[in-house]
């Protein structure tokens, strides 16, 4: 099978990645989400980028089935595909689409040794949250459904655009904000952060889990984004999309 050259197929993921390329990979013959996951690390490491957190993709079911997954899934985020108060982002080749999520920086370590992983110790463990636009894509021409071909392609992530730190937002309140996304100034769609797994913060409670049960954890400074909370919207290049993340403020960008 061509994924026993896990180091050749790293090697092509990652330079389609930097040079916004497509390739003919054919993910759809991975054989395990264990398999998925060993080639994703080694992208990332082939990548070359310093790590600057974790982004969960597909916490909706709506984004699931948008995204040919059957459970949520993540990715790490190369801290230059991470980028704060962009407002300009040039739309690389298999764009799918933007989304709403929100973003939280960790304050310490979570879990701790022995601690329990729920809602209230995430709060705890989170220092700020902040509004952000998400973009996904694939890296292959040939689209594959399926969560295997979906996290080796780097979970579908290509960059997280970044409003600002809100550290007074009451995280226990965050799921009562609503957001809407506007496009040219009209509104397009509109969401709950309660969609996203009944509460956001519950991100941070997913993928602290799923790095426990690989002998990780996350740390200080580490950002988690959500995945989203309104539908996957399609943008084109030459479109502005600007989302209102209520108490959190805005983020917006036009792409190229």
């Amino acid at each position: 099978m061509y994924f026993e050259l896990k180091d050749e197929t790293a090697d092509i993921l990652a330079r389609s990645r930097r040079h916004d390329e497509l390739c003919d990979l054919p993910l759809q013959l991975i054989a395990s989400e264990s398999e998925a996951y060993d080639i994703q690390a080694a992208t990332q490491n082939a990548l070359g980028f310093e790590r600057k957190g974790y982004a969960v993709v597909g916490s909706t079911e709506g984004a699931q089935r948008a995204l040919g997954l059957t459970s949520p899934i993540f990715s790490e985020i190369p801290a230059s595909s991470f980028l704060h108060d962009t407002k300009e982002f040039r739309l690389p080749p298999g764009t799918i689409g933007a989304q709403c999520e929100f973003v939280f920086t960790m304050l310490r370590p979570y879990p701790d040794a022995g601690e329990r992983i729920d809602l209230d110790s995430a709060r705890e463990a989170i220092l700020a949250c902040r509004p952000a636009i998400g973009l996904l894509g694939r890296r292959t021409r040939k689209t594959f459904a399926g969560n295997n071909a979906a996290i080796a392609d780097f979970g579908l992530h290509v960059a997280t655009l970044c409003g600002n730190h809100v550290p007074a937002a009451s995280l226990a309140e965050l799921a009562s904000i609503g957001v809407t996304t506007f496009l040219f100034k009209e509104t397009v769609v509109s969401g709950k952060a309660s969609s996203i797994m009944d509460d956001p913060v519950n991100a941070v409670v997913w993928i602290a889990r799923q790095l426990v049960a690989k002998g990780r954890q996350l740390e200080p400074n580490d950002v988690v984004t959500t995945g989203s909370c309104t539908t996957i919207l399609q943008v084109l290049a030459g479109q502005h999309v600007a989302a209102d993340f209520g108490p959190l403020g805005q983020v917006d960008c036009v792409f190229t």
